[in-house]
Parts: C-alpha cells; structure tokens; sequence
C-alpha cells in the first residue's frame, strides 16, 4: 500500500483519517481495522468499528496471493454482472455510499490500497487473470470515464457471448498485442491478427472469439462520458 497515493484518491472526497476494516476467513483470519491518518504512519487494529469507510471480505489464503502480487485488487473484484462471486468483496461503510461518486472513489482507492510499488504497476501475463466475459482478465484501472484491462483468449474462448453483454454506451477500443481471434461486431465476423486496432462505437454489439486452433491477446480500452 502506497499511504500518499490512499490519501491522495480520498482527499478527493473530504479530509480525515481513512479507516479500512477486514473481514477474513479461514484458520487465522479474524476482523481487523486499519486507521490511516492524513499525515502518520497506519495503525492496525482488532475488530472492526461501527463507524468504518471502507471494508474488504476475503479467504486468508486469497489475501496471501494479493500479498504476493499475483493478482492485483481490481481484477479480484471484476465481474461481468453484479451477482457474479468474486474472491475480494468490497463492503463500504454508510457513510462511504453517501458520498458524491462514491463508486468511482471505491475504484481509486482499491487500486491504490492494494498496490505496494511507486510508482504503482499492474502485472499481467499467465497467472495474473481471472475469468470475466468468458476471457481470462488483468483490470489495469478505472478511472472517471476510463476503463482498461487485458484479455488473453485461448482456444474455445467467447467473450460477451451473453447478448446482454455485448452493447456499452461507451466507445472502446481493441488492441491486439498477439496472436489472431474473430470479432464479431454488430453480427459480422471479422479476423483480428496481431497489431491491428479496433474502434467500437458506442452502442455496436462486440464479440471476441478463439476457435480450438486459435489463441489471442488484447488490450481493451473503454473511454468517455459512461465509461
């Protein structure tokens, strides 16, 4: 955890100690609190107070691979709908919801208080993905009106299969950094290979697709206002 980064994401909504509560199961979790004041070093402490910001659920086993930087916070959190099960649950105290742009603050400091490095880094690569969308998954960042991740498809893969999922309201961006896959837009198949560059208009229904002989790579890009 980079302390002035925390701060300097949460400043952004008002100006006090941060407090950040831990619900952790398995043999030798237990609940926890950490106070991280605008200009002291953290305190770590039992329990978990009524009046927290923000809070996390997680299995001790899980929490050691964040540790370990081999899955960053974001990615632990993704889902493709809110029903979805994630290993890292974020629970936000009441007064965290009541803020303006509370969901947006919520990302900004899960990224930041997770990551240790200064600057901060994202790993990705085999190892570091969760699958989400039907494609293994690396969340760079989200941000106001920026989304980014890495996608690895291997073969039989189908991201947005669902048709549901398939639309945003937002343009996007693919980049294909290796490999070659089908996109489908709006319907129509079309073969991506490495170093070509896709914009998706908002509103076009996308698609990604490996056939059993097939494996790909890409970085995804969304951006503007509903991003």
């Amino acid at each position: 955890m980079c302390q002035e980064a925390v701060h300097g994401a949460y400043r952004l909504a008002f100006s006090r100690d941060l407090v950040v509560a831990f619900w952790i199961t398995g043999q030798g979790g237990g609940e926890y609190h950490i106070v991280l004041p605008q200009e002291k070093p953290a305190t770590v402490g039992d329990g978990v107070p009524p009046q927290y910001d923000l809070g996390f659920a997680l299995e001790l086993d899980f929490l050691r691979r964040l540790d370990r930087g081999e899955l960053n916070a974001l990615t632990a959190m993704g889902q493709a709908r809110s029903s979805d099960p994630t290993p890292l649950v974020s629970r936000p105290g009441p007064q965290f919801n009541a803020l303006p742009d509370a969901a947006l603050l919520l990302r900004r400091l899960s990224f930041h208080f997770w990551n240790r490095d200064w600057p901060e880094t994202v790993r990705f690569g085999d190892g570091t993905t969760r699958e989400v969308h039907g494609g293994n998954a690396t969340v760079f960042y989200y941000d106001n009106e920026l989304r980014s991740a890495w996608y690895q498809l291997k073969g039989g893969m189908h991201i947005n299969a669902d048709p549901t999922l398939q639309k945003n309201n937002y343009p996007q961006m693919v980049i294909v950094t290796r490999g070659r896959f089908r996109g489908r837009f709006d319907g129509q198949d079309r073969l991506l290979n490495e170093g070509d560059t896709v914009l998706i208009p908002a509103g076009m229904a996308s698609e990604f697709l490996a056939d059993a002989d097939q494996y790909g790579e890409f970085v995804w890009l969304g951006f503007g206002p509903g991003a």
